[in-house]
């Protein structure tokens, strides 16, 4: 199976298997709730895999399986975020924290430099998911040794969104957070106009 599968497949598995992580962190704010909210959402929308990718992937299908997992995933962490909001189980202030906080551990787990920001921008989506490659989601704009502005083409979370009944205004919040838990003290971001976003070096 191994020569199948190229750097860019396990690079998308494991941008998944950190957002399973991050899936399970949510359940686990749900005391009473995140078990029966984990169950409703893998009977409508799959459960993940977290095995070896050579183990578990479908090798006459590996573009296609890759995007079924993905899509579940959205689907799901959407239903948790939807459902734990409007039962009472979570709040936005504590999915706002845990994404801050998620972000700052990936900003420690990351293996490369961060010393621009084009190293940033490349890191962010070591991490996030934006669907797949050729997707071409997230598209620098212009940039310099201070800054990078990056136009995001299009949503592509926002049908997971609409599909449960959910605001996907309250996933671009929690991105925002998660953004800034990531850059930490050198580097901030803002959204500076509809759609577009940027990465800047904070002044000594």
């Amino acid at each position: 199976m191994s020569a199948f599968l190229g750097p860019i497949h396990h690079w998308l598995y494991n941008k998944i298997l950190w957002h399973e992580h991050l899936l399970e962190d949510i359940y686990a704010l749900m005391p009473n709730d995140g078990v029966d909210i984990k169950m409703e959402s893998e009977s409508a929308f799959g459960v993940p895999e977290k095995g070896a990718l050579e183990a578990v992937i479908d090798g006459g299908n590996i573009h296609g399986w890759l995007q079924t997992k993905i899509q579940s995933l959205e689907y799901r962490m959407a239903y948790a975020i939807t459902k734990g909001i409007d039962r009472k189980s979570i709040t936005f202030k504590q999915l706002s924290s845990l994404y801050h906080q998620d972000g700052e551990k990936a900003a420690a787990h990351y293996q490369g430099p961060l010393d621009t920001p084009q190293d940033v921008f490349k890191a962010l989506f070591d991490y996030l998911l934006e669907g797949m490659p050729c997707d071409r989601v997230n598209q620098p704009m212009a940039q310099d040794e201070t800054s990078l502005t990056w136009a995001k083409r299009l949503c592509i979370h926002t049908e997971f969104w609409q599909t449960v009944q959910g605001d996907v205004e309250i996933f671009d919040a929690l991105r925002l957070a998660w953004y800034k838990g990531f850059t930490g003290d050198q580097f901030s971001i803002e959204k500076s106009a509809e759609n577009q976003f940027k990465v800047m070096r904070r002044s000594a």
